[in-house]
């Protein structure tokens, strides 16, 4: 009998970590799963770790380091259930978790539901970390469950669908746009985006600026990488490829500016501090599609 859930958690060196997602996704109740992880050529003791779950709803795939998008296609290419949810391995869902899940997928056929994902408190209240929960929570703070979330909504750290309806990722060379790439694709045959208010989960990344920072200049490289599979006005305003967006983007976030903040940072105390993060992601996103324009 086929399970309800195919849950994909693709995972790279964060075998602790791991083990509490796993651990969460099998204690929940009331709806059959099986969970497939992929390890995408980790060097940790990720197989040590998942070799201590002795539960056959546990499936566990081994990969040579290809990437995020090359892990989630080789689960989705194993998954058997009727509905499948990518789920990253520092998303712990709560009690309740598929069964929410679920619910929004009897009452919208043929939707896509994105988790109520939020950054615990446990991971901190530095500057950074206070600015990046409260734009991680942005989207969703105050929505109703069911609430559409619009054709940039997909967001594939904690995401369901009809299994049906699933499509393998794009293997962009560097990171980001993945995942905006195939909600675009999901948006085109008529899929749409629903918050699933019900199914909690700890988004436990942690982040720092430079991380952040590194993301972002690679993004605005990759845009060009999804301008060019969908070269339509909509996607080249949406990631900033447009020669418009680019001259105001250069206007508005010059680099050489976000590099004298970056040399002093007395700034990250003050009251102003999130909006000069905000600054600072812009310019390194503007630099990355310079870059890529390049």
């Amino acid at each position: 009998m086929e399970p309800t859930f195919s849950v994909v958690i693709p995972t790279f060196n964060r075998a602790q970590l791991l083990a509490r997602t796993v651990q969460a996704f099998l204690a929940q109740e009331g709806v059959s799963l099986e969970l497939i992880v992929v390890d995408d050529g980790s060097s940790d003791p990720t197989l040590e770790v998942l070799a201590g779950f002795r539960d056959p709803r546990l499936r566990v795939l081994r990969q040579p380091n290809a990437g995020l998008a090359a892990a989630r296609n080789a689960g989705l290419a194993q998954a058997q259930g009727r509905y499948l949810l990518f789920n990253d391995d520092d998303v712990v869902p709560e009690a309740g978790f598929l069964r929410a899940h679920l619910g929004l997928h009897q009452r919208h056929k043929g939707a896509a539901g994105v988790s109520r994902t939020y950054i615990p408190e446990a991971l901190g209240h530095e500057p950074f970390t206070r600015f990046w929960r409260a734009r991680a929570e942005a989207g969703v703070r105050g929505k109703a469950d069911d609430a559409p979330l619009g054709w940039g909504g997909f967001w594939f750290a904690s995401l369901s669908l009809p299994l049906k309806l699933a499509e393998a990722f794009a293997p962009f060379r560097g990171y980001g746009w993945e995942e905006h790439e195939l909600g675009w694709r999901l948006w085109r045959k008529g899929v749409r985006p629903r918050l699933v208010a019900g199914a909690r989960a700890a988004h436990e990344d942690r982040v720092d600026l430079d991380t952040m920072l590194a993301k972002a200049r690679s993004m605005g490289r990759v845009a060009w990488q999804f301008y060019r599979l969908h070269p339509s006005m909509r996607v080249a305003f949406w990631t900033g490829v447009h020669p418009l967006s680019r001259a105001y983007k250069r206007w508005a976030y010059p680099w050489a500016r976000a590099e004298s903040l970056l040399k002093q940072r007395d700034w990250e105390q003050g009251a102003g501090a999130f909006g000069i993060y905000r600054f600072l992601l812009e310019a390194a996103y503007t630099q990355g599609l310079l870059e890529g324009a390049a």
